[in-house]
Parts: structure tokens; C-alpha cells; sequence
């Protein structure tokens, strides 16, 4: 703050330029404008700060399993947990998965799933996944790998499966004891080199599970 002893403007109030004129005590002063007005807590900062938590509380619990394997080998200038928050964080508010379809598992250019289908029954847990086998179109190839990362919306839980299934066995099951008749489950499945060369995609599917015929 500086005080204004006059000059060929006098002194004034409000903004000027870069400056703000005002009274303080009796003296005219002039003090120059922050950069920037910071409101922590705005209705928009704290949707925000709620879908970076939920975001990131995921990646925390796919990471060893999904993130540091599919996500780090293709990470360009950031880490692989930073490239999987950056892409999804946008399907998460309210604390939650809000926008499920376009949640990504993997993002690769490897040729992905052709017709795919997943169907989910208890007891036992069991997902029955199931898919055309699509070798040698484009870069597809038989021996790679089938992955798929399960989110129970029902119980609120995460899980990736790594099975040896591969793109030509085009029909296999995984285990989940914990789903239950009714639970709303989100699907998302994807191709791996052995290598981890290449990934594909992940392809989206929403099931809820059902009694055992």
C-alpha cells in the first residue's frame, strides 16, 4: 500500500490500470490488485476436489494390478497412475463412479473384443464371459491375453482379473465370491500382448448378477 499525495490526477477511488484507490484513515492510498482472487470453496471447486478423491481412491486400489502393468509402459511424459486419473476422472462425482460407459480400464491400439458378452450369477460368484475370436484382423492375434477390472456398484469394490484365457478360447469364466443376487456390477474388459506390447481398448458391459439356474 502506498500513500498518494496528488500529481496531475488528484486522488480517486476504485481500480485504475493495475491499481485500486481508496481512503484509509483520512489518506488517499493506492494499492496495486492481486493476480488472482482464490476461493477455495466454490460450489464447482468442491464437485471437483470430490471427483479428484473418488478417482484417485480407485486408481489407489487398481494400481498394483492395472496401472503399474497396463497403464506405465504407454504413459507419455507423467506417470501411468496420472495418465489413468487424467483419462477417467470425469466419470466420477458425487463421491462415485457417476458415468460408468466411459470409464476406461485400458487404451491401447491393439484390435479389441468383437461382441462380447458377460453374464454374472451367484451362488457361486461367477462371471460366464464370452466373445468371437477375431485372430488376424488387423494386429489380433490368438495368443492374447483376455483381462478384465470388475466395479461392484453394489458393495462399492473394485477388482481386475488377469487369467491365462487367451483371444481364441473365446468363452471362459471368473470367480467373485463376494458379488450376490442383485448386485449392479460394471464390466471392463480389454486384449494384452504376454509381452504387454500392445493393450486394446477396454470394451464396456453392465450386468447385474442373477440366481444360479
Amino acid at each position: 500500500m502506498a500513500k498518494l499525495v496528488g500529481g496531475p490526477l488528484g486522488s480517486y477511488k476504485g481500480k485504475a490500470g493495475g491499481t485500486i484507490g481508496s481512503s484509509w484513515k483520512g489518506i488517499a492510498v493506492v494499492k496495486a490488485m492481486p493476480l488472482s482472487v482464490a476461493n477455495p470453496n466454490t460450489v464447482a471447486q468442491q464437485a471437483h476436489r470430490e471427483m479428484f478423491a473418488a478417482c484417485i481412491a480407485a486408481a489407489r486400489l487398481l494400481l498394483s494390478e492395472l496401472i503399474s502393468v497396463y497403464w506405465n509402459p504407454f504413459a507419455k511424459k507423467m506417470s501411468g497412475f496420472n495418465a489413468f486419473v487424467k483419462q477417467n476422472i470425469d466419470c466420477f462425482a458425487g463421491g462415485e463412479l457417476s458415468v460408468p460407459a466411459d470409464f476406461y480400464s485400458a487404451r491401447g491400439i491393439l484390435m479389441g473384443v468383437v461382441d462380447l458378452d458377460i453374464g454374472a450369477v451367484a451362488p457361486p460368484g461367477q462371471f460366464n464371459v464370452s466373445y468371437i475370436d477375431n485372430s488376424g484382423v488387423g494386429d489380433a492375434l490368438a495368443s492374447d491375453l483376455a483381462r478384465m477390472v470388475e466395479y461392484n456398484e453394489t458393495k462399492n469394490y473394485w477388482k481386475a482379473f488377469t487369467p491365462a484365457n487367451n483371444r481364441e478360447d473365446e468363452n471362459f469364466n471368473l470367480d467373485d465370491a463376494a458379488m450376490e443376487v442383485g448386485d449392479s456390477i460394471h464390466c471392463y474388459f480389454f486384449f494384452s500382448r504376454p509381452d504387454i506390447s500392445k493393450i486394446s481398448d477396454s470394451s464396456y458391459k453392465h450386468v447385474v448378477v442373477e440366481p444360479l439356474p
